[in-house]
């Protein structure tokens, strides 16, 4: 919660004039989706999550850092719906054995990618700090699929849905991040 309050109090910066962070492309949203994305899924994706951040007139360039921080920002939203949704399923009386060793392991997981999503967008992005950030982009999604790789062995779960948003959101990040240069 503390990261999003942060998030959200950086927002007043997104898309202002000038560089945040030294060497990093300037681009108008379709330019950098289609440089990001290799499919029309992703592409469809990122130009909705963009378009719900910044100006998507191609006269306006925004630098690809504030693009990153918004994309995991959407990422942290998501995640908390659906450990949200996890937890209220663990509340009902319901569940098999089976279904409840999943939604904890995808508590368990999803808390280790907030943590890790919000290392990204705070401590690194945030900061210019591109070292290391493609691994550690590929590790939010490690943790996103470990949640998956539990609820694919139940013949059917409302979260699954839910989770494949993440990791596409999660996904969209990393291709965004990739914009910065050196990850």
């Amino acid at each position: 919660m503390k990261t999003i309050l942060l998030l959200i109090l950086a927002f007043p910066f997104l898309g202002a004039a000038g560089e945040r962070c030294r060497g990093v492309p300037s681009l108008p949203v379709e330019a950098a989706c289609r440089k990001a994305c290799g499919t029309k899924l992703m592409h469809d994706m990122c130009m909705d999550t963009l378009r719900g951040g910044f100006d998507p007139s191609p006269s306006v360039h925004i630098e690809v850092t504030e693009y990153a921080l918004l994309a995991t920002h959407r990422a942290l939203e998501s995640y908390g719906a659906t450990a949200a949704a996890a937890a209220e399923l663990l509340c009902s009386g319901s569940l098999s054995g089976d279904e409840r060793a999943a939604y904890n392991t995808c508590l368990t997981e999803y808390s280790y990618a907030v943590r890790c999503m919000e290392h990204v967008a705070g401590d690194m992005v945030a900061r210019c700090r591109f070292a290391g950030l493609g691994e550690e982009y590929v590790r939010c999604v490690t943790y996103v699929e470990g949640c998956r790789d539990r609820l694919v062995r139940l013949k059917s779960s409302p979260l699954y849905a839910m989770n494949l948003v993440d990791r596409n959101k999660a996904l969209l990040a990393y291709s965004l991040g990739q914009l910065l240069g050196s990850i």
